[in-house]
């Protein structure tokens, strides 16, 4: 079905960045606890009464990005190749996003990161995504393996694996100059090896 006002839809979505990556530059030079949303509405060129009618809260806003990360990734889960594993999965999305990420060039992924980690008040909504991450990558591990994925155990244990994983990358790359696409992928690569034996065979 179209969408019915295909125009309004689209200034809403540019409007909704617009509001995102001037939080994340008043978040960077501010710090959160002292940015306020008038601000960040100013530095986006929009009332603040426009902020508020697509984010009630400073940390709503702070984690939008993750949000729309997560919505895409699961999006992404439903257009899978069946046969795919989930290290193939993982190793796939992290390629593209981070590799969309570092290439953006109205946007400084080092310093989206670097205001998440010294906000510690950012990070209680950023657990929840990553729980939600953990779980979807739990249920492919489980197929994987051959075993029950609601119960935890070893898919639950190396889908943390995964992502303690692209955590380490993200701070190195927070603190120098490396390859992130590359070095997450061999995070994966990592784990894949150590975890290969676990992998049954796909009729």
């Amino acid at each position: 079905m179209p969408v019915k006002y295909p125009l309004r839809s689209k200034r809403k979505a540019e409007t909704r960045r617009k509001l995102v990556r001037a939080a994340q530059s008043v978040f960077f030079a501010k710090g959160y606890d002292d940015a306020t949303l008038d601000e960040i509405a100013e530095a986006a060129g929009v009332h603040v009464q426009t902020l508020y009618r697509h984010f009630a809260t400073k940390q709503e806003l702070a984690s939008a990005g993750d949000n729309y990360f997560y919505t895409l990734f699961s999006e992404r889960l439903e257009e899978r190749d069946p046969n795919a594993t989930a290290f193939e999965v993982w190793r796939d999305w992290l390629k593209w996003s981070y590799g969309r990420l570092v290439a953006s060039g109205s946007f400084s992924y080092r310093e989206f990161i670097q205001t998440r980690h010294a906000n510690p008040s950012i990070l209680g909504e950023l657990s929840r995504i990553r729980v939600q991450y953990e779980d979807r990558l739990c249920e492919l591990l489980a197929i994987d393996f051959g075993m029950p994925g609601e119960t935890g155990g070893m898919p639950r244990l190396v889908a943390g694996m995964l992502l303690s994983g692209s955590a380490y990358v993200q701070r190195r790359y927070d603190q120098g100059d490396i390859d992130l696409v590359a070095e997450a992928v061999e995070t994966v690569d990592l784990a894949e090896k150590l975890c290969s034996h676990l992998i049954v065979p796909r009729n």
